[in-house]
């Protein structure tokens, strides 16, 4: 099966929710969220929404012309404003200015909430967005290339790296320094036995 389009634009972009639904008749919208942040949904709060590219059918392809551009699959982010936000279950709900109906809440359906990433929350020492680990070149305390870091799995104590051909568990014991600008980390190999 073949992964789904995700335009340069939003993968530049950091996703804190996505909308799933329209909820009632006043432009509400049900938003599951992407953050461990929820109080970044304050009123007032600006973000932006951004709509995934449909996916495209052959059929639907027309013969262009070889000087003509192919139209862009997708929009620019649009710039929004929280207006209200509460929670219903496990979902928020959120007003956003300007969206008072719900045929206008209808057209946000499946959009991504999204922020640029110097506005992410900051972390505490210690703390890392996945985003900035994945990729990062990864070297022993001798100095020896271990690979790049590939994924980050969640486990029930603490996350683990994969990191070329070790999984390698998020803890001060292995992981020895982490420099997020230079995109480079330090580690301690587990022992096999």
């Amino acid at each position: 099966m073949a992964k789904p389009y995700v335009p340069k634009i939003a993968r530049q972009w950091v996703t804190v929710g996505v909308i799933v639904r329209p909820f009632g008749i006043r432009g509400e919208l049900k938003v599951r969220l992407e953050t461990d942040f929820p109080e970044r949904f304050h009123p007032g709060a600006r973000l932006y929404w951004w709509l995934p590219p449909k996916p495209e059918s052959p059929e639907a392809e027309e013969p262009r012309s070889p000087h003509r551009k192919k139209p862009p699959r997708t929009m620019k982010p649009q710039e929004c404003f929280v207006k209200s936000a509460r929670w219903h279950g496990d979902h928020l709900v959120l007003t956003l200015e300007g969206v008072e109906t719900r045929d206008q809440a209808e057209q946000l359906r499946g959009a991504w909430l999204i922020i640029p990433p110097e506005e992410r929350m900051p972390l505490e020492e210690g703390q890392y967005y996945i985003d900035d680990l994945i990729g990062m070149e990864v070297f022993t305390e001798s100095g020896e290339h271990v690979g790049k870091l590939k994924n980050v799995r969640h486990g029930a104590a603490y996350d683990f790296y994969d990191i070329g051909a070790y999984t390698i568990p998020a803890v001060e014991e292995y992981i020895l320094q982490v420099d997020v600008p230079n995109r480079r980390m330090v580690v301690r190999l587990p022992k096999v036995e």
